[in-house]
């Protein structure tokens, strides 16, 4: 057999450069981090390998063996090429990557020392490196938004979703800065939108629900996304608890109870007035006052003087025929501002009820 090398290095040309594409695809799924280390080893492993076969080369091997070790050696040395094309520009890519990095990093601290100005100009800087740095953008919004420069942060947040849709931090800056500029039905789109990207996030349906319960007042609306949000999380408080709220401006107190009593059943708060205050006003509603004034007193010994909950053991004493415990709650009640009118006006029914009719 007559054996031609040049021959044998044209007959492989083709699957060496489709090889080569191959090689480089993977070699750029390496992490950037320790990629220049890793290809290096890849380098020198391969190197020592095309040393082997020119060992093997020199010691007469058959024709055939001799043509098997040239592929090899070919495709081994088509390989190293492709690294070192790799490392050459991998200097100028690590280098655009940790300037963005310290850009990026440079901003956080600034904003969290405050430094508004400052840090708007990192996260700046560090757009303009990688437009697509989702973190830069959303920095960028929490920066705006604390300047009160709410049209921009909007932008800024919307920018960070267009570069990645699951980055649910930016969903969130966004729809409550639509939420906080009274703009709700620009917030519920926000949150739905997060939503449909990915249906089980349990905090995207609780903020949807606060929307509807705070700003539209559709309770049976904030119910149902609260609801889905306990379900996805059935540790939840919060979800729970507001699902209580929604449940008791529907009517439907049972539900309500449930709800404010799986609250407190899954909370890692040591204190909470709110479950117990919200229970007092579902049991005086109905018309469970000892259950009522015992609820309010835990609201009250979570937080001392809450009038929200000195009002509701005012109505449960008033209705239990105890009328000094009523008007000490009623007081209680009364050193609030908001509650003042009300609170007085009940003591004045009590103090008269020769006057107004006994209860």
């Amino acid at each position: 057999m007559t054996f031609k090398p040049l021959e044998v290095l044209m007959r492989f040309s083709i699957r060496i450069a489709t090889g080569l594409v191959l090689i480089l695809a993977f070699l750029l799924f390496n992490t950037t981090t320790a990629l220049s280390q890793d290809l290096n080893q890849q380098k020198q492993a391969k190197r020592k390998q095309v040393t082997e076969i020119d060992a093997k080369l020199k010691s007469n091997p058959t024709p055939e063996e001799y043509e098997d070790l040239i592929k090899k050696r070919e495709k081994i040395v088509a390989e190293i090429k492709a690294i070192e094309k790799i490392m050459k520009s991998d200097d100028a890519t690590m280098k655009k990557i940790n300037a963005v990095k310290r850009a990026g990093n440079a901003g956080n601290s600034a904003l969290k020392l405050g430094q508004l100005p400052e840090a708007l100009n990192y996260y700046n800087k560090a757009i303009s490196l990688d437009s697509t740095f989702v973190r830069a953008h959303y920095g960028k919004g929490l920066t705006l938004k604390k300047q009160r420069k709410y049209k921009e942060a909007l932008a800024a947040f919307q920018a960070a979703i267009d570069n990645d849709p699951a980055y649910s931090s930016a969903y969130l800056a966004l729809g409550k800065t639509y939420n906080q500029l009274s703009q709700p039905d620009e917030a519920i789109a926000v949150y739905n939108q997060a939503i449909q990207y990915d249906p089980k996030d349990a905090k995207m349906h609780y903020m949807l629900g606060e929307v509807y319960q705070n700003k539209k007042k559709n309770y049976k609306k904030a119910s149902e996304s609260f609801q889905k949000a306990t379900q996805i999380n059935p540790a939840y408080d919060k979800a729970f608890y507001s699902l209580g709220v929604s449940l008791i401006e529907l009517g439907k107190l049972d539900q309500a109870v449930m709800a404010l009593e799986n609250a407190l059943a899954v909370t890692k708060k040591k204190r909470w007035e709110g479950p117990h205050y919200r229970l007092a006003a579902a049991y005086n509603k109905k018309s469970a006052y000892s259950k009522a004034k015992a609820a309010a007193i835990e609201a009250l010994n979570n937080k001392k003087n809450y009038a929200p909950a000195a009002y509701e053991a005012g109505k449960a004493c008033k209705e239990l025929g105890q009328f000094n415990q009523a008007i000490k709650y009623f007081g209680i009640a009364g050193k609030s501002r908001v509650w003042k009118k009300t609170a007085d006006y009940e003591i004045d029914l009590i103090k008269n009820r020769d006057k107004y009719g006994s209860y």
